[in-house]
């Protein structure tokens, strides 16, 4: 596949998502509002807290999806048919062990439920049992993986993701719209929880009828499996890729689980409102990774190293930049968006929204390391870290939070990422997935410089933007946002301009202009 090719798959990729995230933020604030108005802040806490858990029992998935997604690069460039049924078929049978192991842990942590929830009394004092809630939020993890979960890999693996984003992004919209439906009419949080249920098996079905039908060739009945020493390989792989999913999964899910422990729920729901802000910046922005990660896959795997090298300076500088201008932003505008959405009830206080704007920008950091990891199959080097930044984030958060509340659970979780994710993971890629092509010295040099920077335009956007319309209304809010998703890339496009990245950048946003504006002229 040549290098055209790769970006028109991204780019479709990316438009595909970004425009379904962008739809799919408006109805999901209108969701997230009806349901605060209606059941309130301690049924927000319950569906953050049991949210978190379920993605804690995801762990064991052990990021099978990575490993083989990491296998079927090359088959499917090739077209090698009977690789490729083979590897679906260990896919398959690996995602039903990790859905059985999912029922069985869950369920054991039924018991422990009363100790992990201090309002756990409180909840039932709202008329609804937690054991119930909780199993409709097992049943619904169970599902994404004992039947066709495993399916829609290919797809994405194949550079088609866009096919599923479409259908997830439709499907999606009904759910909320049923979900408001049942908000406003019942005000039922049990009704609500089923509606969830309902559609994560309705998008598991979606999903693999897509993948059967573009591709019916990888589901055909084979007896080829693949050999002992290639399983044992890919258990080494995936030995390695657990402590990775832990360190993700962890460093987020256990906040809710610490602020429900030491504080309660009524805490957990006010940072809901923060996290899914969070969320639906690093969702969008993320969908530039998830459009281009099996293009990297491809490039890795047919270039060399002067280009994957380029290739990987250029996405640093691009989540830098992105990245960069959503921390400003939140760190700038994010209590205002609050409290002209929900009002001053559900506020917390500064530095609150810019540690948030902070974390938001070492995940996209994070981010592109990872990505280049999971396409370079650089799992097993250095496996240890993730543990570490685990037992970091565990015992600083757990430290603080008794201190400093809320504030000392998402410092532990910016110290944990600092001190171990984004000063060793560099060094690892630069030694083992590009052959110490360079030093890695050149991206610790080049990053400080832009955090540098970031903090510069940070602190004038926040005197510019309080200087400027200080009332908050919704009109000032947009005004402030415009503000500083416009300063950090016009700041950044100016003084790295002469960067080969930065003109790499441009030049393929000319290229689609100029496609563009030409079938504009054709027709």
């Amino acid at each position: 596949m040549g290098k055209s090719s790769r970006i028109k798959n991204t780019f479709i990729n990316f438009i595909s998502g970004i425009c379904g995230q962008l739809f799919a933020v408006v109805v999901r604030f209108v969701t997230r509002t009806v349901f605060i108005y209606t059941l309130g802040k301690s049924f927000l806490g319950i569906n953050g807290l049991f949210s978190d858990i379920l993605s804690m029992l995801s762990l064991t998935e052990l990021g099978i999806d990575t490993a083989i997604n990491f296998k079927l690069y090359k088959p499917l460039a090739e077209r090698d048919e009977a690789r490729v049924r083979v590897l679906m078929k260990f896919y398959e049978t690996a995602y039903r062990v990790v859905g059985a192991t999912i029922l069985v842990l869950g369920l054991c942590l039924v018991p422990a439920l009363p100790f992990l929830i201090k309002d756990y009394d409180s909840i039932e004092g709202l008329g609804v049992n937690p054991v119930l809630i909780f199993l409709i939020y097992l049943a619904q993890s169970v599902f994404s993986y004992l039947f066709w979960a495993s399916r829609g890999a290919i797809v994405r693996a194949d550079q088609k993701g866009y096919l599923l984003d479409i259908a997830g992004f439709v499907l999606d919209l009904v759910k909320n719209i049923t979900q408001i439906i049942i908000l406003v009419v019942f005000c039922n949080f049990i009704a609500y929880s089923v509606i969830a249920l309902l559609f994560t098996v309705i998008q598991i079905f979606v999903n693999a009828k897509i993948a059967k039908h573009y591709y019916p060739y990888a589901f055909e009945k084979t007896k080829d499996r693949m050999g002992f020493a290639e399983v044992k390989d890919t258990f080494k792989d995936l030995g390695s890729l657990v402590v990775y999913k832990v360190n993700g999964v962890i460093l987020k899910a256990t906040d809710n689980i610490v602020l429900s422990s030491f504080i309660g729920l009524a805490i957990v729901g006010i940072y809901s409102n923060y996290l899914i802000i969070y969320t639906t910046i690093t969702n969008m922005v993320g969908s530039i990774y998830r459009a281009s990660t099996a293009s990297i896959g491809n490039l890795y795997a047919s270039e060399g190293l002067e280009k994957n090298y380029s290739f990987f300076q250029t996405m640093n500088f691009l989540t830098a930049m992105l990245y960069g201008t959503a921390c400003v932003g939140v760190g700038v505008v994010a209590n205002e968006l609050i409290y002209c959405w929900i009002g001053d009830g559900y506020l917390l206080a500064q530095p609150f929204p810019i540690l948030v704007g902070i974390e938001i920008l070492f995940v996209g950091l994070k981010t592109n390391l990872g990505n280049i990891r999971n396409t370079t199959g650089a799992f097993r080097q250095m496996w240890f870290r993730p543990i570490i930044s685990v037992v970091v984030n565990l015992v600083v958060s757990i430290a603080l939070v008794q201190k400093l509340g809320i504030y000392g659970v998402i410092i532990g979780t910016l110290i944990a990422d600092f001190s171990t994710n984004l000063l060793l993971d560099p060094y690892i890629l630069h030694k083992y997935s590009f052959k110490n092509y360079r030093s890695v010295w050149v991206y610790y040099r080049r990053n400080i410089g832009y955090l540098l920077l970031l903090v510069l335009i940070g602190a004038f956007d926040y005197l510019l933007c309080g200087a400027i319309l200080p009332n908050i209304t919704w009109f000032s809010v947009i005004v402030h946002v415009i503000i500083c998703g416009l300063s950090v890339p016009a700041v950044f496009l100016l003084v790295y301009r002469k960067r080969p990245e930065t003109k790499y950048l441009l030049n393929i946003i000319k290229g689609f202009a100029t496609r563009i504006c030409g079938r504009k002229h054709s027709k």
